[in-house]
């Protein structure tokens, strides 16, 4: 490279001429001789060994007559001018492990000389494009950790079986981003990352198959995606226990996977497909008890309409003509059967409790006698409380048994069969209290002194 040229070092056939021609004429001859070579022949050349010429050029020399000049002798000149070529050359001698060959010289003055444009045009940069980098490396930053992190709650399933299964819905339109933050939702995966980059470099982020998906806590992102990829659905099976409430039968199908718990509650506020259910005053969920407590296999339409009206039917097909009936002649309709019934649901632990609770309810009912249930306390509340307060008794709602005569508004839990049969055959006693103790059984009196002497031996 001709920049390379320029900035080299003399080469040692360049100095000595340079030493020749500052010496005097006689120098140059002997020089000359000395040498073996002219400046005309190539530095190669110059280099070649002179050692059987060498006697015959100190015998020319003692041979020469000797001349008086201003300058320096010949010999001491022609000795400095090797002592300064000795010493130049010392000093021209390359580092260890850098070439010799004086053909890489250019090249290896090129690749500083590279560095410090790279170094100026780095200093040369205004403020102005340094924030503009630094704010591109915080972006870039907040997309990874984004990524890696993102804003969704994963759901805490330490309480789940590691085995049992977790269901997801793929619908048409759904995006690979909704796919991924949902699978981290549920706990499916643990690295949302780690599933993001896995879907980019294989290329399928468009490759999903909608349909049901079964899942199980804490899977390999490679085996998830290779579901969703190959399509490979299921059947769906859940299972709502007694005794639950809308809330918690949305907060079951939500943390499964099948539904969204904020739609599910939604739509369970008027969902009415039978006369029965039609929506009444006061009443926070249409649904509310309706949603008959079972195991449910879903082959096809994974949604929260489609999940509540499966249920409701099953309901519907349970209570038959027969039990309908019954009802009608204790002067019970659906509604207030299935109402009493929740009540007693939530009332009973034990199956032997279930009809002499409903035989109580009934003889307050008749009496013109508050309920005065816990329960549907309870069902007012964020949470289960073990013992309800004087203060929870004042809460002001149609729902609050202490305060307000008769049947709440409406259900507040999806009864079993159990505890329908009790309200339709209760039992034949006079009981008009009842508490239970720490561990769920009942304890029953007639009279109110007979109640608070029970309730100091159990509570």
């Amino acid at each position: 490279m001709q920049d390379g040229k320029k900035n080299a070092p003399e080469s040692l056939d360049e100095q000595s001429d340079k030493a020749v021609k500052e010496a005097s004429p006689q120098e140059t001859s002997d020089r000359t001789v000395s040498d073996g070579a002219s400046d005309a022949k190539p530095a190669a050349k110059a280099a070649e060994p002179t050692e059987s010429t060498e006697p015959a050029k100190e015998a020319d020399s003692e041979k020469a007559p000797k001349q008086s000049s201003s300058k320096q002798p010949v010999k001491s000149a022609k000795t400095e001018t090797a002592d300064k070529a000795k010493s130049e050359d010392k000093a021209k001698k390359p580092a260890q492990g850098e070439k010799e060959d004086k053909g890489d010289k250019g090249k290896v003055l090129a690749e500083p000389a590279r560095f410090e444009k790279l170094r100026a045009a780095v200093l040369n940069l205004g403020w102005k494009k340094w924030t503009a980098i630094a704010v591109v490396a915080a972006v870039l930053l907040g997309a990874g950790l984004f990524l890696a992190f993102g804003t969704s709650h994963t759901i805490e399933r330490s309480d789940r079986d590691a085995g049992e299964n977790i269901y997801m819905v793929v619908k048409p339109g759904t995006t690979a981003s909704e796919i991924s933050d949902r699978l981290m939702q549920l706990g499916v995966i643990d690295s949302r990352l780690r599933f993001w980059w896995l879907m980019k470099l294989q290329g399928d982020a468009s490759k999903f198959k909608t349909g049901t998906y079964a899942f199980t806590p804490h899977m390999d992102e490679q085996a998830v995606l290779d579901k969703l990829v190959a399509g490979d659905t299921t059947v769906v099976k859940f299972t709502i226990p007694e005794g639950f409430g809308i809330k918690e039968i949305a907060k079951r199908l939500a943390d499964e996977g099948l539904v969204d718990e904020q739609e599910f509650l939604a739509e369970a506020k008027d969902f009415a497909p039978y006369d029965y259910m039609k929506k009444r005053p006061n009443v926070r969920y249409a649904a509310e008890g309706y949603l008959f407590p079972d195991t449910y296999v879903i082959h096809s339409d994974v949604s929260a309409e489609g999940i509540m009206k499966m249920m409701a039917e099953d309901f519907d097909t349970r209570l038959t003509p027969a039990l309908r009936q019954q009802a009608a002649a204790k002067g019970l309709s659906i509604h207030d059967l299935i109402t009493l019934a929740s009540l007693v649901e939530k009332e009973a632990r034990y199956d032997e409790d279930r009809p002499i609770i409903a035989q109580v309810f009934f003889k307050r009912l008749q009496m013109g006698m508050p309920l005065q249930s816990d329960t549907t306390l309870q069902y007012l509340m964020a949470g289960p409380k073990e013992d309800v307060s004087i203060e929870d008794t004042k809460i002001d709602s149609p729902y609050n048994t202490y305060q307000h005569e008769g049947l709440p508004p409406g259900p507040i839990a999806s009864p079993g069969m159990k505890s329908i049969l009790a309200v339709l055959n209760p039992a034949n006693t006079d009981y008009l209290y009842f508490v239970a103790d720490r561990q769920g059984h009942n304890h029953y009196s007639q009279t109110y002194d007979e109640h608070l002497a029970i309730v100091e031996q159990v509570r």
